[in-house]
């Protein structure tokens, strides 16, 4: 951070005073190099459909642990930035000095900041990509702990969100163009979150549940459509969504020294969960898949807590299940041998044949069922090994700008 530029016009005094009460660990989770988290205004403009013409400011929300963190004091710089007017930098506080001057103060009840001009601060130049031009907001932080975002909106006129104007939505892409046969496999139900040791997260095939909680915990009726697979690709919805947290497959296949994902693998990538959104997750197998189908084990676990007998506020249903392949061969299970394998009973009428392209994510919110939660299903050993948190806010929506400040 060039803090000559975040700090010009103070005093020398000033300058070594406000030096000292920068936190040394403090950060704002995702920026770069130079402490700064920046979004390319153009690409928020492009995929939202709105007109350069109509943005009059940006609001950013903290997340609800960066909130918490603010309102114990932090500070810093909110930048609007473009050829014309290079590094225009106003400053954004919480429990300021009486001393100190600072052009936006904190939103408690928001949980936000807010910086709004009075007439249009970029124009249709800045977003042209002439040579040169360019347009972006800029967020630092100069004291306090560390902070993230969970969206940040444009504004028109009158200081109101512009509509489809949110840049942070939920979800992620998978790209699955290596697998040539993609089979979606039908369900009996979107299965509902639960907490389980602690952690939540929703089951698609639980052999030992009891039978209460079958119908929620088992998703799938034939089982064998499995066998043979190269990897499973589900698919999630997931609502209520307040702090990021990670979330990844969890699988055996249950035969005796066979495959067991527990913790997050290049074989069950963690995907990170910012906002309400879709989730694709992806299961890999060294080999066609094998499997004891009384003993299969396949869930999608996080990393979020809670607290088990007690529905968690994060509502996850799953809405499709993908049996992948990279063949275009009808896919055998390896446990059978050929003889019997003639004689399979799988029915094709449960299967829809995807076509091969990627995967693509939609931003629809879930609702899941509301049925009571289980107080007495068994989770198998896990290791109870959790999975450090991704620091995400932002991450995948915002993008950060190749065009550099002078």
């Amino acid at each position: 951070m060039k803090i000559s530029k975040i700090l010009a016009g103070m005093s020398a005094m000033a300058l070594a005073a406000s030096m000292m009460t920068i936190g040394a660990s403090a950060a704002i989770t995702g920026a770069g190099d130079d402490g700064n988290m920046i979004y390319d205004i153009k690409t928020l403009i492009e995929a939202n459909n709105i007109k350069i013409s109509d943005v009059y400011g940006v609001r950013a929300y903290f997340s609800d642990s960066a909130a918490g963190v603010v309102e114990q004091g932090a500070g810093g710089g909110f930048i609007f930035s473009s050829k014309s007017n290079n590094w225009n930098q106003k400053q954004w506080c919480n429990g300021c000095g009486e001393s100190e001057t600072h052009d936006i103060q904190y939103d408690a009840a928001t949980k936000s900041i807010t910086r709004l001009e009075e007439t249009p601060f970029w124009t249709d130049v800045d977003v042209s990509d002439a040579e040169g031009e360019y347009a972006q907001v800029a967020f630092s932080e100069w004291w306090g702990g560390d902070i993230d975002f969970t969206k940040i909106v444009l504004l028109d006129k009158d200081g109101k969100e512009i509509e489809g104007s949110d840049v942070n939505p939920g979800g992620n892409s998978v790209d699955l163009s290596e697998y040539k046969k993609q089979t979606e496999v039908t369900l009996n139900g979107e299965g509902r979150s639960v907490t389980d040791s602690g952690k939540v997260r929703i089951n698609i095939k639980h052999p030992w549940c009891d039978d209460a909680h079958k119908a929620d915990f088992n998703l799938v009726d034939d089982w064998s459509v499995f066998a043979g697979a190269d990897a499973i690709a589900v698919t999630v919805d997931i609502s209520n969504v307040t702090d990021a947290f990670t979330a990844y497959p969890c699988f055996t296949n249950g035969i005796e020294n066979g495959i067991g994902y527990w913790e997050a693998s290049d074989n069950n990538p963690a995907v990170t969960v910012n906002a309400d959104g879709t989730y694709t997750f992806i299961v890999k197998f060294p080999s066609a898949l094998e499997m004891d189908a009384n003993n299969m084990f396949f869930d999608i676990a996080t990393d979020l807590a809670g607290t088990d007998d007690e529905d968690p506020a994060v509502k996850m249903a799953v809405k499709k299940v993908v049996v992948l392949n990279k063949s275009e061969a009808e896919p055998t299970d390896p446990s059978e041998s050929t003889a019997d394998s003639t004689d399979s009973t799988d029915s094709d009428e449960s299967k829809v044949i995807l076509a091969d392209s990627v995967d693509s994510k939609t931003n629809s919110a879930a609702t899941s069922s509301k049925a009571a939660n289980n107080a007495s299903n068994t989770n198998p050993s896990t290791g109870a090994a959790a999975l450090a948190a991704v620091g995400v806010a932002l991450a995948g929506a915002a993008v950060v700008a190749t065009k550099k400040r002078k």
